[in-house]
């Protein structure tokens, strides 16, 4: 019992009034949850345990035997397709260096096959109308200054006619210039390099881009099966009971 200030009696001593909180106090300290909260440990919680946590991995999407065949197809199927790009560049790079290599003979200079043709058709052409206008056979050396001087002018021009006419003006002006000292193996009648082994050299250049190009599909392929062989996935593992879920 207490006397208050005002007068009268209470039941309350002045110790519970300051132990006892006023219900305004009691409301301010209470927070409920929220609805449709939901901690973030139960996501990482596994279902099958209810102890493990789950956590991020990268597995083989496919069996052990499967992964093994795939890293057999997939590693020889890499070297395969660089193998096959080499092939092919040198395959279609075949008979080049042929192209500006000298001939079997060491006096013999490389010459295609239009220049071979164009020059002995020149140098018997030339004989005949000699001999008809002059009545002695041409020299060798008057031959080859003026079917040389035909066959670049006719590469410079495109016409034949032209060029001979220049080449005439300038055999009769004594302006045509000099042949070289291997000239004369040009005009031997042997064959060209190119007509000999023309044949052999396309032929190997048609095997080798064909071959090399069916290796590198059958390589590309190959390795395409290989690696969706051993392509991983992103799963959830539980580190109790080893449970696997997919993450997506």
């Amino acid at each position: 019992m207490s006397i208050m200030p005002e007068g009268g009696w209470t039941d309350q001593s002045p110790i519970d009034s300051q132990q006892r909180p006023d219900a305004n106090q009691r409301t301010q300290h209470v927070h409920p949850l929220q609805s449709g909260y939901t901690p973030r440990r139960s996501y990482l919680t596994c279902k099958i345990c209810d102890s493990g946590t789950l956590s991020s991995k990268k597995i083989f999407r496919m069996s052990g035997p499967a992964v093994a065949i795939g890293f057999i197809l997939l590693i020889p199927s890499i070297f395969g397709m660089i193998a096959s790009a080499l092939m092919l560049v040198g395959a279609i790079n075949i008979g080049e260096n042929e192209s500006t290599a000298a001939t079997a003979g060491p006096n013999q200079s490389y010459q295609s096959t239009f220049d071979a043709n164009f020059r002995q058709s020149c140098a018997k052409s030339f004989r005949q109308n000699y001999y008809l206008s002059a009545g002695i056979p041409a020299s060798s050396t008057l031959t080859e200054q003026y079917c040389e001087c035909t066959l670049s002018t006719f590469k410079q021009t495109g016409s034949e006619t032209n060029a001979a006419q220049t080449c005439i003006q300038r055999s009769n002006d004594g302006t045509i210039g000099s042949v070289g000292p291997n000239v004369d193996a040009l005009y031997s009648g042997v064959p060209p390099r190119e007509s000999q082994d023309g044949a052999a050299t396309s032929l190997a250049r048609f095997f080798g881009v064909s071959f090399s190009v069916v290796m590198g599909i059958s390589s590309f392929v190959g390795g395409l099966l290989g690696w969706l062989l051993v392509m991983r996935k992103r799963v959830l593992q539980c580190d109790v009971c080893g449970a696997v879920v997919n993450a997506s």
